[in-house]
């Protein structure tokens, strides 16, 4: 604290020690007119002149160092009977009220003056006097030292004090956070050898045909969906979070899009947190169907699902971060417990009606683009 008031002083003295004695450019336009718009005219034209010829336009009298006033009125000239209006211009020094040029330019039509706005202008501004090349150098030696000095203090005092801070982490250790993402989940069935006992047992055959060619071939099936998650991640500890979560999916194996599929799932997750500006979260995931939509061909499936992914969030302000999420689930079934197989019936019957099934190893692969946002404020 000290030491930002010393800065506040020391800057203040800097100023005062190398300002230069400018004289005051600035220039308030003003003025009236028989006709209102003769008014218009000249005031938008002397303060766009005002402005290419480097004058400071002042928004009030108070302001301006000098007073640029017009009058606009009728005017008849005994030698040239075109000439019905005048323009009278005065030039004032605002705080001592001298006068320092006064002259009238009269003229036939407002058109006329486009060629002329300029000259008058200028002839008025003249008086205003200039900076000389000697205040011109002593500005920018005056400049050139109070950044010289300006450094120097940054340097001594103010790095140290800069470095000394420490980054703003908050957004790593809220309790509790709200997750919302947009997911795009790949799912593969593969189709297990043993389900039948012709031709690797992947395909549908008639056992009354001799030729051993009259067969359907069964595949493997890829079914890409999207879907979203929104969930609570509470953080039990500085390595340990906890996410629970409700995931929907849209679409089914017909190829019906307006199907919606739900899961419950939980992800116990190891948040490492040595970046300044990210969280890499390794994770271990549970998957558990509420409701989902099958192709009539499937009378089993698998109620439980586990796997595990990665998730890496990048700070996007002080209450939470993007993430973007990549993971990998499979059958419990695949490690040898039986909490039901996918299982397809044989959709060939009659005319291949062994055999009277096929079994599918289920596995899915998703990717999830989201947000975490703080949902208490308390840190740990």
């Amino acid at each position: 604290m000290k030491k930002a008031v010393f800065l506040v002083l020391f800057l203040a003295f800097a100023v005062s020690s190398y300002a230069v004695d400018i004289p005051d450019r600035s220039i308030f336009i003003e003025g009236t007119a028989s006709v209102p718009a003769h008014r218009t005219f000249f005031l938008d034209n002397f303060r766009m002149e005002a402005s290419a010829l480097g004058y400071n336009i002042a928004n009030t009298r108070n302001a301006a160092g000098f007073i640029f006033n017009f009058v606009v009125q009728n005017y008849a000239d005994e030698y040239d009977p075109s000439i019905r209006f005048i323009i009278l211009v005065t030039l004032t020094h605002r705080e001592s009220g001298m006068e320092l040029v006064s002259f009238g330019w009269p003229f036939a039509q407002l058109e006329d003056m486009y060629e002329h706005n300029q000259f008058v202008f200028f002839k008025a501004a003249v008086n205003i006097p200039s900076l000389s090349d000697a205040e011109i150098a002593e500005l920018v030696r005056a400049a050139q030292a109070a950044e010289a000095a300006l450094l120097a203090l940054l340097s001594e005092d103010i790095q140290p004090i800069v470095q000394a801070l420490p980054p703003d982490n908050s957004w790593k250790n809220k309790w509790i956070y709200l997750r919302a993402s947009f997911d795009y989940l790949i799912q593969f069935y593969k189709i297990l050898p043993q389900a039948g006992e012709l031709h690797g047992g992947v395909a549908a055959y008639n056992p009354s045909i001799p030729n051993p060619n009259f067969v359907h071939q069964m595949e493997d099936i890829t079914y890409p969906r999207p879907g979203a998650t929104v969930g609570l991640e509470f953080q039990l500890l500085n390595f340990l979070s906890l996410e629970v979560n409700f995931q929907i999916g849209f679409g089914d194996m017909q190829g019906n899009d307006f199907f919606i599929n739900l899961a419950a799932g939980a992800e116990l997750k190891f948040p490492l947190k040595m970046f300044n500006n990210f969280i890499i979260s390794p994770y271990g995931a549970f998957h558990y169907p509420i409701a989902f939509s099958l192709s009539p061909a499937f009378i089993e499936y698998p109620l439980f699902f586990a796997g595990g992914g990665l998730q890496v969030a990048v700070k996007g302000g002080s209450s939470g971060a993007f993430f973007v999420d990549v993971k990998y689930l499979m059958s419990l079934d695949r490690f040898g417990l039986d909490f039901g197989r996918t299982y397809m019936s044989n959709p060939w019957k009659p005319t291949f009606p062994d055999p009277p099934g096929f079994h599918y190893n289920r596995f899915v692969v998703g990717i999830s683009v989201g947000y975490n946002l703080e949902f208490l404020i308390a840190k740990l």
